[in-house]
């Protein structure tokens, strides 16, 4: 995980407009160490066999989404930029991951401005105490974001039934009993890191740390400099996320995800919530660039949010047992 003294995390920008978290913290903003720090468990993970198989453990598929056909957007609740064209199903030969069809998000340019689109889908009222979200992403083979950007997708978790709840809270800290959310994205590092960046996770919770300006932005997960990944841009990667949201007044909560099929992080010791209502109930997909001087494009396919791991395989499911 990023090393820096007493477990400070760093901050990046938050997420996409229409996930509900906009603004950005400046280049020299400071952070002051988070309230609970999670433990980075990853290498342990990595080194024991029955605790990687326990991790990556199949489970119940709750949404699904090849974009094969129109009906497909059906299946998402909002999806920013369908109107103007900057999200669109698209389908052809090499468009795919895999069959025929797959979802294209624009961020046009915008004379610097913000600019993005994207989708979100809603798991049920009720919720879920542990999901894995995986999809499959390719970045335009042109992608530059300049340095700020929310590409990736991501879960968040709310106490209520609205499928809007949580959005709009952008520099807030999240009180344990309403909200928390994570996504899964490339980090620019203010230039350090080629385009479109290093996978990071991008996390907002209750025993977030504080950026200088007094505000809290979302902290920045990452492994060490030797471990970090950049994704070619021009080439599908699979990306996928898991959260277990803790017990109400203990620090048993869960974060990890996987590039390619392989353990990236894995993190324990958080406090996602204090309330037992708040649950893993929507993710997201889509593009958002912070400032936006040229068009800039990436594509989804092949999407599934499950109970447990699905990797890199297409899942087999019995639906009378609804397992993977």
């Amino acid at each position: 995980m990023v090393t820096l003294p007493l477990l400070a995390l760093l901050l990046l920008a938050p997420q996409e407009p229409g996930a509900g978290e906009a603004g950005a913290p400046g280049e020299s903003a400071q952070v002051q160490e988070a309230v609970s720090p999670p433990r980075d468990v990853t290498a342990q993970t990595l080194a024991d066999p029955e605790a990687l198989a326990a991790l990556q453990a199949p489970g119940k598929v709750l949404f699904r989404d090849d974009f094969e056909s129109d009906t497909s957007l059906k299946q998402w609740f909002e999806i920013r930029g369908l109107r103007e064209g900057r999200a669109r199903r698209v389908e052809g030969e090499g468009v795919a991951h895999r069959g025929n069809g797959a979802m294209r998000f624009d961020a046009p340019a915008n004379d610097g401005k913000e600019s993005g689109s994207g989708a979100s889908a809603w798991l049920g009222d009720e919720g879920h105490d542990r999901v894995y979200f995986r999809r499959w992403i390719r970045f335009a083979p042109d992608y530059d974001q300049g340095n700020l950007n929310h590409t990736g997708g991501g879960m968040a978790g709310v106490a209520g039934a609205g499928k809007w709840d949580g959005m709009g809270k952008a520099g807030l800290r999240p009180t344990g009993a309403d909200r928390f959310s994570c996504g899964f994205e490339p980090w620019r590092d203010w230039g350090r890191s080629p385009m479109p960046g290093a996978m990071a996770l991008y996390v907002y919770w209750m025993d977030m740390a504080r950026d200088r300006d007094g505000n809290f932005w979302g902290n920045l997960f990452q492994p060490v400099a030797e471990r970090r990944r950049v994704p070619g841009r021009g080439e599908w990667v699979c990306l996928e996320q898991m959260i277990r949201v803790n017990t109400p007044g203990e620090a048993d909560g869960e974060l990890a995800a996987w590039i390619d099929g392989e353990l990236y992080l894995h993190l324990t010791g958080i406090r996602w919530r204090s309330d037992e209502r708040v649950r893993v109930k929507r993710v997201n997909v889509g593009i958002y660039v912070h400032r936006a001087t040229q068009d800039n494009a990436v594509w989804y396919d092949d999407v599934i949010v499950s109970t447990g791991y699905v990797g890199l395989k297409k899942p087999v499911v019995d639906e009378r047992r609804g397992q993977e």
